[in-house]
C-alpha cells in the first residue's frame, strides 16, 4: 500500500518536472524563466503570470477595424466619444502603474549588476561557458519577468481607453473632415506604437539600469544616473513634440521615433555594460 502510494506521487511529479523544464520554449533560452541567471535573480517570481497578449491582439483588432468601418459610418466616432470621461480617468491611473514599473526596473537591473561586485561573483559571471552578451539579456530578461504582470495591466488600459483620446489629439493635427484616410491611419498607428513602446521603454531603462551599475558600481549613484538618463529621454521625446512640425514630421516623431530610439539607446547601453565589465 505504502508503494502504491509513492508511485503514485512520482507519477503525479513527472509532469510538473517536465513542465518546469519545457517552460517558455517559444522564447530564446537566454529569455526563458528556468535559464539559471534568469531564475536567479528571480526567485520566486519565476511563477509570474503571463498577460494574455492574444486579447490584446484581438482588442488592437477590433480597435483597427471599427475605425477602418468608421470611414463609411462616420456616426461611429460619435458614439465612442462619450467613453473619453472614462479615458481621462483611468489612463492616468495606468501611466502611474507605468511610472512604478520603470522604477522598478531602474532599482532592478542596477541592482542586480552592483551586487556581483558586493559579492565577489563578477569573475565568476565572466567565465562562465555562455556569452557576456547572453548574459546581460538574461539579467535584463529578468527585470522585465518581474514587471509582466502590470505591464499586462498597462497593455489593456491603452487597448482599451486610448482611442477616444487620439481621436481628439490627431484631429487638431489631421483633422477628421479634411484627412479622413490619414486620420484614421495615423489612429491605428498611434495606438499600435503605444502598446509596443510599453514593452519596449522599460526594457530600454532596464539596459540604461545595467550600463549605470557597470560604469558607477554604488547602488545610489547607480539608480540615480538611470533616472537621470531615462528622464532625459522622455523630456527630450516629448519636447520635439511641442516644436512646429508638418503633419508627416509629427506622425513620425510621435510614432516611428519613439520605436527606433529605444531599440537604439537599448543595443548601445548593453555594449557598452559588457565593455565596461571586461575592462573591469
Amino acid at each position: 500500500m505504502a508503494q502504491r502510494v509513492l508511485r503514485d506521487k512520482a507519477a503525479r511529479s513527472i509532469p510538473i518536472i517536465v513542465q518546469n523544464t519545457d517552460i517558455d520554449q517559444q522564447y530564446p533560452e537566454w529569455a526563458r524563466r528556468n535559464n539559471p541567471i534568469v531564475r536567479r535573480h528571480l526567485g520566486p517570481y519565476w511563477k509570474t503570470l503571463l498577460p494574455d497578449l492574444g486579447l490584446i491582439v484581438r482588442l488592437f483588432t477590433l480597435q483597427a477595424a471599427f475605425v477602418a468601418v468608421s470611414y463609411v459610418l462616420p456616426l461611429l466616432f460619435t458614439v465612442l466619444m462619450p467613453t473619453v470621461t472614462v479615458s481621462l480617468v483611468l489612463l492616468p491611473a495606468a501611466a502611474l502603474i507605468y511610472l512604478q514599473v520603470l522604477a522598478s526596473v531602474a532599482i532592478m537591473s542596477t541592482t542586480s549588476i552592483v551586487s556581483e561586485r558586493r559579492n565577489e561573483t563578477l569573475p565568476l559571471l565572466l567565465i562562465i561557458p555562455r556569452p557576456l552578451m547572453q548574459v546581460l539579456y538574461s539579467k535584463l530578461a529578468a527585470v522585465i519577468w518581474r514587471q509582466i504582470e502590470n505591464l499586462g495591466l498597462i497593455w489593456l488600459a491603452v487597448v482599451l481607453f486610448s482611442m477616444p483620446l487620439l481621436i481628439i489629439q490627431y484631429d487638431v493635427v489631421f483633422s477628421l473632415e479634411d484627412n479622413p484616410i490619414l486620420m484614421r491611419g495615423a489612429l491605428i498607428l498611434a495606438q499600435c506604437a503605444a502598446l509596443i513602446r510599453v514593452f519596449l521603454e522599460p526594457i530600454m531603462v532596464g539596459a540604461l539600469g545595467l550600463l549605470m551599475g557597470a560604469t558607477l558600481w554604488a547602488r545610489i549613484p547607480a539608480i540615480v544616473g538611470t533616472v537621470l538618463l531615462a528622464s532625459g529621454y522622455f523630456f527630450a521625446l516629448n519636447l520635439l513634440r511641442l516644436l512646429p512640425l508638418d503633419p508627416a514630421l509629427r506622425l513620425f516623431v510621435e510614432t516611428i521615433l519613439p520605436l527606433i530610439a529605444p531599440i537604439l539607446i537599448t543595443l548601445v547601453a548593453l555594449r557598452l555594460t559588457a565593455w565596461a565589465l571586461q575592462r573591469d
